[in-house]
Formats: structure tokens, sequence, C-alpha cells
């Protein structure tokens, strides 16, 4: 079954400066609006009951992230998700679980740069986190020259000034050491924060590197480094408290 999803506006059915999100599951779309994902710069634009549904769909909608969830997985599972993802022009897909194999659990850990595993049952506050965070990583993606060419007076745009990044709270040590440690809690946020900010950093590090080419090329990755490290901020932020709560070293 699919579903293109409409707002009451028919001249807004689809607003392509928003972030576009995929809903697969009976119960996705719902889990989406009790956290607040859809707002003014995300939108869910399509729906499908299940994977099966999404992979014999022939509507070829860009994409930028999918949410989906999916019971039991297993490693043919994982292939048709990436698979499926890469084709639609997706940054990630966030894939909350139940049940899934050591093989499978591996094959998606070794995939994270494009899959985001969630193990069920997880809180409205966990899935909105995450969902924000992929949601950034869109949009740092989206991000184009026009774009910035449009703002180019904006002082802001023509350098990364040290003063305005935030700087970085944990070492790559630190986020390694957390992907690693078990927790009391009946979830893998901490191996999931770790894995983003770990992602998060390594980009926001390659963008600070390509400063240095022509003058088009220094105003582009400034503004991606800038907005890389804002996503990386706020996803330590994420991880502090998560440590205060769990008693995790971060030191």
């Amino acid at each position: 079954m699919e579903n293109i999803e409409k707002n009451s506006n028919p001249d807004e059915e689809v607003n392509l400066s928003k972030t576009q999100i995929l809903a697969i599951g009976l119960q996705t779309l719902e889990l989406l609006e009790s956290v607040g994902i859809a707002n003014s710069n995300s939108q869910t634009v399509l729906h499908f009951d299940d994977i099966e549904s999404w992979q014999s769909s022939s509507n070829n909608q860009h994409i930028d992230l999918v949410v989906m969830q999916c019971p039991n997985v297993f490693p043919e599972t994982v292939q048709a998700i990436t698979e499926a993802t890469m084709a639609s022009g997706a940054t990630r897909a966030v894939v909350i679980y139940h049940y899934t194999q050591e093989v499978a659990r591996q094959l998606m850990e070794d995939s994270s740069s494009i899959i985001t595993p969630l193990r069920a049952p997880i809180s409205t506050e966990d899935l909105k986190s995450v969902c924000e965070a992929d949601l950034a990583m869109a949009t740092i993606r989206n991000s184009s020259l026009e774009f910035v060419e449009l703002k180019e007076d904006d002082d802001s745009l023509q350098s990364s000034n040290p003063e305005t990044i935030p700087p970085k709270k944990y070492s790559q040590e630190v986020l390694a050491r957390v992907a690693k440690i078990s927790t009391s809690i009946d979830c893998e946020c901490p191996h999931h924060l770790s894995a983003l900010l770990t992602a998060l950093t390594v980009f926001e590090d390659y963008c600070k590197m390509c400063e240095s080419r022509n003058e088009e090329d220094v105003m582009l990755h400034s503004l991606l480094y800038r907005k890389t490290a804002q996503a990386r901020s706020i996803m330590e932020d994420a991880l502090t408290v998560l440590a205060d709560v769990e008693d995790i070293d971060l030191n």
C-alpha cells in the first residue's frame, strides 16, 4: 500500500525546500507525528506498509530520510534496506527493529554510513534525537552552492571563524569506548550516539580541510563545516545527558 501524504492546502502537497521523509510500517506515521518530526523544515511525503511494498513501488520521488519499523531483521533485510535507501537518494535510513541475528546486527554496524539501527522498544525522546541528527545530515547535504551565493554578503559564510564553531567535547577515543560499553537501559542508544558523533566529527574535519580550495568551494565548505559542527554539538549535549543518567565516564 502506498500513500502520498498531502497537506490541507493542495498547492503545498510537496514542499521541495523541506527535507523529505519516507515512512515504512503500519504505525510509523503515527510514531513520527507523536515525536513532532514533521515540522517547518521536514515533511513525510510517502508511506508504505512494509519494505516489500517500497521495493515494488514505481514511485521515484526523491527522499532525504527513511524511517522504518522492521520487526525482524535478517542479513538479506539489511542488504535490501541499503540498496533501496541508496536508490531513493536518501542520506540515511532509521531502522527500528525487535529481533535480529548477530550476523545481521554486524551488517548494520558495517553499514553505519547509511543505516541507523534502533532496537525496540525505544523512547520517543531517543527517536526524536536520532531523527533530528539524521535530518541534520540531510540538510547539510542539500545545502547547495546557489544557497551560499544568495547570501554571500553574510560575513559568516566567507570563512569559518573559530569563535563561532562549538568546540569538541569528546575525543574519538572516548566515543570508541562508549561504543563498546554495556548499559542498564534496554536499548543501544549510547552505541548509536557514539557512532553518529564519530561520523559527524569525521565529516566536520573533512569540510574544514576542504576550505583551502577556490573561492566558491571555500564558501560552500565553510557552510558545511559550520552546519556539521552545530549538529555535532547538539548530539554531544544528548550524549552528556545520557551519560549522566547511565553513569558513564566520559573523561
